[in-house]
């Protein structure tokens, strides 16, 4: 371990602009959809846009953390980001849907470039027994800039649009500069603050060993099975994301404003014990931690389609956020225990890989479900003739995804031994 202290300025820095390029990334959330229809593609096409960004994303994600392992977090980082400079700048002025969707493609390799890579340099840095305090923090101010992001970006387009006056186009344009603004703090806050752990401080002697790391077949078992849950957590997700936007659009008339204060709400309310879990995670283990959060979450995004109204389902989404945030930082501690630092960079890269996996089945099936079920209602005979909105479907195969990935990890994954201080 290079330090006994936990928050280093490299770690406080890594995460700050963690908060920033999320904040950046999360910007256009509230009307994305919107924006995509506007350039000309149909509903049943905006699936197409996450799945272009995940599937360059699954692609090179392992490979991008394998060579930080190798050259240094840093300078991954750097050039990640610097990519979303010009990305954000072009999907600004783009004039149709199809090369925005090209853009959508290159913003996946720029952020495979910034996030195994990330993550990978930030445990090299802090204290085995505080990995889950360590994350929890890094989580924290993630989700902080994420969660900021659609209230912010909604507030950007409002302003533009019913302010200032220069129109719906133009509203939805303006913050994807504000976007590239962002990610320019973002480089220099890790050029200036990030200390680099890998690549030029390894010897040729290391890089050879990296290479040959051997895995015990109690950790190889389980990282297979966290391979696994992980590519259900991306279905689960993506099968959500794309028409998140639309649910509340269609179902309660939700402006950009409301949707991206519903989201921001709600992830700022989950944040509120993203610190603690992870720190108690570091005490009492991973595992129940993780079920003590994902399964009331799994359990929310079900009762979502059932709300009655745009406050019922805010409460049900602060919910289910609340849950998530309390699984998170355990999650990601539990790889990090099981996986050697000479290989840390490239298997948090797969880990993103599966997970991106996931996530580009996901948002294509859903968009064409609710495409097709959008104005549908269903009745469900044993529960007393209980309406259901076709809009709901995605929610519920998110839920039994979702549950599914969480029977996995309890069942067959063998969290190591906390060692105590």
């Amino acid at each position: 371990m290079r330090t006994a202290r936990l928050y280093t300025s490299s770690v406080v820095i890594l995460s700050l602009a963690s908060l920033v390029e999320n904040l950046a990334y999360a910007l256009p959330m509230s009307y994305f959809p919107d924006y995509v229809q506007l350039l000309g593609a149909s509903v049943a096409y905006i699936g197409l846009f996450t799945a272009a960004f995940t599937a360059a994303n699954a692609t090179l994600s392992q490979r991008f953390g394998s060579l930080s392992d190798k050259i240094g977090r840093k300078r991954l980082i750097q050039a990640g980001l610097l990519a979303d400079v010009v990305l954000g700048t072009l999907t600004g002025i783009v004039w149709n849907w199809a090369p925005l969707l090209v853009i959508r493609v290159l913003n996946g390799v720029a952020t495979a470039a910034v996030a195994a890579p990330s993550e990978a340099s930030l445990v090299d840095q802090i204290p085995k027994e505080r990995m889950g305090e360590a994350l929890g923090f890094y989580l924290t101010l993630s989700m902080i800039g994420f969660n900021m992001g659609p209230v912010f970006g909604g507030a950007i387009q409002n302003l533009c649009s019913d302010v200032i006056g220069l129109g719906v186009e133009w509203s939805y344009r303006i913050p994807y500069f504000v976007d590239s603004f962002l990610a320019v703090i973002a480089f220099f806050l890790v050029w200036w603050g990030v200390e680099e752990t890998r690549g030029k401080r390894s010897s040729e002697v290391t890089l050879k060993q990296d290479e040959h790391v051997e895995l015990s077949k109690k950790v190889t078992f389980s990282l297979r099975i966290l391979y696994i849950s992980s590519l259900s957590i991306g279905f689960a997700v993506g099968f959500i994301i794309p028409i998140s936007v639309l649910y509340f659009g269609d179902t309660f008339n939700a402006t950009s404003l409301q949707i991206g204060v519903i989201l921001s709400m709600s992830g700022f309310v989950g944040l509120t014990c993203n610190l603690l879990a992870g720190r108690i995670s570091d005490r009492v283990g991973r595992k129940p931690i993780i079920a003590l959060g994902n399964l009331p979450s799994r359990l929310a995004t079900i009762a979502l389609p059932f709300a009655p109204n745009l406050v019922s389902a805010a409460g049900i989404t602060v919910f289910r956020s609340f849950g998530h945030n309390i699984a998170m930082p355990a999650s990601r501690a539990l790889r990090a225990d099981l996986i050697p630092e000479k290989v840390r960079g490239k298997l948090f890269g797969r880990f993103a890989a599966f997970f991106s996996l996931g996530a580009i089945l996901g948002p294509v099936l859903s968009t064409w479900l609710y495409d097709a079920y959008r104005f549908s209602t269903f009745k469900i005979p044993w529960l007393g003739n209980l309406v259901v909105r076709g809009t709901g479907i995605p929610f519920f195969v998110s839920s039994a995804m979702g549950l599914f990935s969480l029977f996995l990890v309890l069942a067959f994954v063998e969290e190591p031994r906390r060692t105590r201080e």
